[in-house]
């Protein structure tokens, strides 16, 4: 068994993002984060699914709330992989490692509230993305990018970590659980060839557009800037997978919400014609 620097198990480590100067960060927040939050940001969270989630209140109201939330104690399981080159004697030999990471998060809030039970725990749900932050004193953030269903924040004062090797038909026999499906025309791939900008709003990445948006990796984008190949700019693609979050985002950024795309359609338009509720609600409270 490998130990990490942070003295975890090799498997499920490391997730540094591919992002210029996110390594830097990453490794200046492990120098004065608490043991449990180091161990956090340790897990590489790239195909990672999850096998159990649920929320209890704590009955506190405490600063890791907003606007006086109670905040809750957030369990999870999650079955982690990552993959491991082996040099031997009959050529280069390619091992998938697995792993069960129990995690329980204290005095916590997750953003968005209304998470789904097949949001998280469908078949052919799972990690894209996960990224650690120090929010403020003593509040960390765990923010996870789920495919298809969006990006999901828990705001957390304490956390616990358990990590356990585990066999692959563990992590496998996930994908059999009932399916979520995708809202849109994803599986024909129109989104991956979209511009990082309007791919992020698309799958619900508000952190991802905030770094298409600044030109962080990236060269930077206007926030109405319409997608050359497809006609959609960000806040069209929010609104045809009814992205909430990412939506507000780009109203805070001043997001034209009378911009059109390529068929002179607006959010709005395109909210009601896709069905997405969540987003038409936030487009029509802008009329009143």
């Amino acid at each position: 068994m490998r130990w990490s620097r942070v003295g975890w198990p090799a498997v499920g480590y490391v997730s540094l993002e591919d992002i210029d100067g996110y390594p830097e960060y990453l490794a200046r927040l492990l120098s004065d984060a608490p043991p449990t939050v180091a161990a956090l940001a340790s897990v590489r969270w790239s195909d990672a699914r999850v096998a159990e989630w649920y929320t209890e209140d704590s009955g506190r109201h405490d600063a890791a709330g907003v606007d006086g939330t109670t905040t809750q104690t957030v369990h999870a399981v999650v079955i982690v992989r990552n993959d491991e080159v082996l040099d031997t004697a009959d050529g280069l030999w390619r091992r998938w490692n697995h792993a069960r990471v129990t995690l329980r998060f204290d005095r916590a809030v997750t953003e968005p509230a209304d998470v789904g039970e097949l949001d998280l725990l469908a078949g052919d749900v799972q990690v894209s993305r996960g990224e650690i932050a120090h929010m403020d004193a003593d509040v960390w953030e765990l923010r996870l990018l789920f495919s298809p269903t969006g990006e999901l924040a828990v705001h957390f004062r304490d956390v616990s970590v358990q990590v356990h090797t585990v066999a692959e038909e563990e992590w496998a026999r996930l994908e059999h659980r009932d399916p979520h499906g995708w809202a849109g025309p994803v599986p024909d791939g129109w989104v991956e060839w979209a511009t990082p900008a309007v791919r992020a709003a698309a799958h619900g990445d508000v952190g991802g557009l905030s770094l298409a948006l600044d030109g962080i990796g990236v060269d930077p984008t206007d926030i109405d800037e319409l997608d050359p190949r497809w006609g959609f700019a960000p806040v069209h693609a929010a609104a045809w997978f009814d992205r909430r979050a990412v939506t507000e985002a780009l109203l805070e950024r001043g997001a034209s919400v009378d911009l059109q795309d390529v068929e002179g359609r607006t959010a709005l338009d395109l909210a009601r014609e896709r069905g997405s509720d969540r987003v038409a609600e936030i487009l029509l409270a802008l009329q009143v």
